[in-house]
């Protein structure tokens, strides 16, 4: 387990997380103030105290961190009170949320303090509040506030599903890696350091960049004839249905 050290400096003590999943319990280990959680599942050994209902973990918080799956949201009445409410729930508009709310799409980079953060808050919510939000989020990764719900679910396909895409590419070179008779252990070294270099080498025109590799006649324009169009279109095509699905999820609430 990564932990993560936060120069977060801020009035609010108490974080109350409800839901202790994969991305309630990252935000949680960076947080640098008390943290209580609420669990459906009643999960004892996270290291924090552990509310007996959602009503205890509100009452005991000073500012809500809602990390539950959108269906057992809108399936369950709660009362917040006056309290800051920060959903990173994929699909619950802000409309959906108390009156002072901030929604939040982060990503897995999280855990290791590296998460892209989009954020829209409502008019209940204090400048203060803001203050506050745009810290904690800067203090697992960077933050970004953009204008509504509509460009939080694009941000959702497009950052939120973002790592599952470079997963994939990178599945793809640790099997073709593992075929040529390398050890795990060696594209565990090489491969991150691939990624992590091309984009620290790139000048941002990435087609420029793609013509500096790949030299007439070549191996990367060979293996490039290979992947074709087809392949840069087919992830666009996938964001784009990510994003479609984000929108259906909100609408179904």
């Amino acid at each position: 387990m990564v932990q993560l050290t936060s120069n977060l400096q801020s009035p609010i003590s108490k974080l109350g997380i409800i839901g202790y999943g994969v991305m309630g319990s990252a935000i949680g280990r960076v947080y640098p103030g008390d943290v209580i959680i609420f669990d459906k599942n009643r999960i004892e050994d996270s290291g924090y105290r552990v509310a007996g209902s959602v009503d205890e973990l509100i009452a005991e918080s000073d500012v809500v961190l809602l990390a539950v799956k959108p269906q057992d949201f809108k399936s369950v009445e709660v009362d917040f009170g006056d309290k800051l409410v920060i959903s990173i729930m994929a699909g619950v508009k802000l409309a959906d949320l108390p009156s002072r709310a901030v929604r939040v799409m982060p990503n897995l980079g999280a855990r290791v303090g590296k998460s892209v953060n989009a954020w829209i808050c409502s008019e209940g919510v204090l400048d203060s509040d803001k203050e506050f939000v745009r810290e904690f989020l800067s203090s697992f990764g960077t933050e970004i506030e953009v204008e509504n719900d509509d460009e939080i679910d694009k941000m959702t396909a497009l950052i939120g599903s973002g790592p599952a895409y470079v997963y994939v590419f990178m599945k793809a070179l640790t099997e073709v890696g593992k075929e040529f008779g390398f050890s795990d252990e060696d594209l565990k070294k090489i491969l991150p350091v691939l990624v992590d270099g091309s984009l620290e080498a790139s000048s941002g025109d990435f087609e420029d960049m793609i013509s500096k590799v790949a030299s007439k006649g070549g191996t990367t324009e060979a293996a490039l004839n290979i992947l074709g169009s087809d392949w840069g279109d087919k992830l666009k095509q996938a964001v784009i249905v990510a994003y479609e699905r984000a929108k259906e999820l909100g609408a179904s609430g």
